[in-house]
């Protein structure tokens, strides 16, 4: 998790998840954003909303255009090293955060825990604001507020660096999982604007992805949308769907789940066995002819 802009990297590359494969794949936190609000109603840990809040601020500025459209990744690597946009050495943090640097150490792991590799340190938590409290005879909120002093200042100091790459296409079943985990996000927090972004995003894929036949394409770029679509963009935008129709209780959202289900029966039903195929039968034929 970065631990300043929110968000999830791809994978841990280590035995104690410490060191991230640095890549943000949306697909990832569109699906923690469903775990950790499932996590948050039925353990009420006031971490794991903090988790969903920060996870949607962070695809709505990083990885969306700003209207509801969702984009794929961004990049491990800047200026051709992986972690560059993300690590920090010591002596760099020592002259941002001066008097405040002590407490970024324990805050943060800046100490062998959270040594990544040639004098980069990766930030890190292990205690709870509330454990850190009680470790430093601090109140909580004491803490909460340096942490969020520490934080403007390195991120600060982070957006002057080379972005990673955007992979800026948008594929239609990601963006449904995101639909997904942004209703399920609204339910549990009632943060308002979750719900604003999950309605466009949910009008996009019903209507700008809508092939003349009622189908869906597979993917959007420049303004364009191509590729017929897989069984896997109607199963994540039907889910969407219906997660949106069971939140409002506006019809709208059920009967275009219906509509798609309808058609992936038609397209993609393999009716000797039930089961269905991957791609439409609308679809080229493969090398294979399968």
């Amino acid at each position: 998790n970065d631990q300043l802009a929110g968000g999830f990297a791809r994978y841990a590359t280590d035995m104690k998840w410490l060191i991230p494969h640095f890549e943000k794949m949306l697909y990832d936190n569109a699906q923690l954003l469903t775990l950790y609000a499932e996590a948050y109603q039925k353990l009420k840990k006031p971490l794991y909303r903090e988790v969903v809040l920060n996870t949607f601020d962070f695809c709505s500025r990083e990885l969306s255009n700003g209207e509801g459209l969702f984009y794929s990744a961004l990049d491990a690597d800047s200026e051709g090293e992986e972690g560059k946009f993300y690590v920090w050495r010591e002596e760099e943090l020592k002259m941002l955060l001066g008097a405040d640097f002590d407490f970024a150490k324990d805050y943060y792991n800046i100490n062998e825990n959270g040594y990544w590799e040639n004098g980069n340190y990766i930030l890190m938590r292990s205690l709870s604001d509330e454990d850190l409290a009680t470790k430093k005879n601090l109140p909580v909120k004491e803490i909460k507020k340096t942490a969020k002093r520490i934080n403007e200042i390195l991120m600060g100091e982070r957006a002057k660096r080379t972005r990673p790459g955007l992979d800026d296409k948008i594929l239609t079943s990601w963006n449904g999982l995101m639909l997904k985990g942004m209703v399920d996000s609204y339910v549990v927090t009632g943060y308002r604007p979750i719900l604003e972004t999950a309605l466009k995003t949910a009008t996009f894929l019903t209507e700008t992805q809508r092939m003349e036949d009622g189908g869906l394409y597979h993917s959007f770029k420049n303004g364009k949308s191509t590729i017929i679509g897989f069984l896997e963009d109607y199963a994540f935008v039907i889910e969407g769907l219906l997660a949106l129709f069971g939140a409002t209780g506006d019809e709208q959202w059920l009967q275009e789940a219906e509509k798609l289900a309808d058609y992936a029966s038609s397209h993609f039903l393999n009716k000797e066995n039930g089961m269905f195929y991957f791609t439409s039968n609308l679809a080229p034929r493969n090398v294979a002819g399968k």
